[in-house]
């Protein structure tokens, strides 16, 4: 008798968690729709084109593409030996000024000399590199940074530019787990977790596609941002998502947004185990510039409008030794948000870039006239 009066609550739960796992399959694992869509012709493309082994991907090595915006106007890109984006005609790598990140730096929609390091340039009048890639964390543009930084040896001053949805990134290990659309199906990447590093996930994951597939897997089971996967029991499906950061923090975020209008991104923002990656990356910085004598800017980027503060949330997570040699700023007190994108789901306008670079360069070019000034 009370074997069965105890089923009958079991029951339901599980009845009812197998409903919750066919109504909302998105707050689940998506693994087999995913990867069965891979193809190795186009893993072997991505391999000869684009794959690194420290970064994950890059941009292409001194070639041009041509892509339309979200406007359907075709922009061209073009790329040195380097795999950074030049708009100009000196070398980029008589650079002063080396600017890193991610599709906000790069300069996704608009044309090369629209960018905002290109702006930047503009401002200061003294050259400017853009290392911008887009799709990076702030790990993959740090560590860009660091492999190039010493083809530059006129560089006085390095800038890291974290658009706020970036740390997201800079805790996923493979991009799709993450983004379920996204254009880089093979984004195995480095990651920042609990102050700790990590290199790409898998042995030698571009080696071949079988071992592409058994690193993506890996991630699939392993990400920050893991989903449970619906299977029986599915009550203890449910019970891991509701635990998961998948499923938690987008609930904090849309609750917090509605309920006392917290910013976007201040939840992931006030981990402590996020606040200790951020630390991490600002000591990892802070520490290569102090090394080649240069100074070092971590500049917050909103993604829009909506969250403008999220920022100065990351900022505050800076030890005093790390904001004693790195200068900080958040930057779009002062922008026309209206006219920052081209419209909704689009990169910043060609203006939107002008307004970044204006930020930027106030914390810049002080520092410039520092070095100068240098005996």
């Amino acid at each position: 008798m009370w074997t069965v009066l105890l089923a009958i609550p079991l029951v339901g739960f599980e009845l009812l968690s197998f409903t919750l796992t066919k109504l909302r399959p998105d707050r689940f694992d998506r693994r087999e729709a995913f990867l069965s869509r891979l193809r190795p012709e186009d893993f072997e493309r991505f391999k000869q084109q684009a794959a690194s082994d420290t970064l994950g991907w890059d941009n292409l090595a001194g070639q041009t593409r041509r892509q339309p915006n979200c406007m359907g106007v075709e922009i061209t890109y073009t790329y040195d030996q380097d795999r950074l984006r030049v708009h100009g005609a000196a070398p980029a790598r008589d650079a002063v000024v080396l600017v890193a990140g991610d599709s906000y730096t790069h300069g996704d929609e608009v044309a090369d000399s629209e960018n905002f390091p290109a702006s930047l340039e503009h401002i200061l009048h003294v050259p400017v590199a853009n290392f911008g890639v887009g799709g990076y964390g702030p790990e993959q543009a740090l560590l860009k940074l660091e492999g190039l930084i010493d083809r530059f040896p006129r560089a006085r001053v390095v800038v890291l530019a974290i658009m706020y949805d970036d740390v997201r990134r800079m805790v996923n290990a493979y991009r799709p787990v993450l983004y379920g659309e996204t254009g880089i199906t093979f984004g195995l990447k480095p990651y920042v977790l609990d102050g700790e590093f990590h290199g790409l996930i898998g042995d030698d994951p571009f080696h071949d596609f079988p071992s592409m597939l058994a690193a993506a897997n890996a991630g699939f089971d392993t990400d920050f941002w893991r989903r449970a996967r619906a299977r029986f029991p599915y009550s203890a499906a449910v019970v891991e998502a509701l635990l998961l950061p998948s499923f938690y923090l987008p609930v904090l975020d849309h609750f917090g947004r509605r309920l006392i209008g917290r910013p976007d991104y201040e939840a992931i923002y006030r981990l402590p185990s996020v606040r200790g990656s951020l630390r991490a990356v600002y000591d990892r910085f802070a520490r290569m510039a102090q090394s080649r004598n240069l100074h070092a800017v971590i500049a917050f980027i909103p993604a829009d409008g909506r969250d403008q503060t999220s920022g100065l949330v990351a900022i505050a997570a800076a030890t005093e030794l790390e904001r004693a040699h790195v200068t900080f700023t958040n930057v779009g007190r002062d922008f026309e948000w209206s006219q920052f994108l081209r419209g909704r789901g689009c990169h910043p306008s060609p203006g939107g870039y002008r307004m970044i670079a204006a930020d930027v360069a106030r914390a810049v070019a002080p520092l410039l006239t520092a070095t100068a000034e240098r005996p």
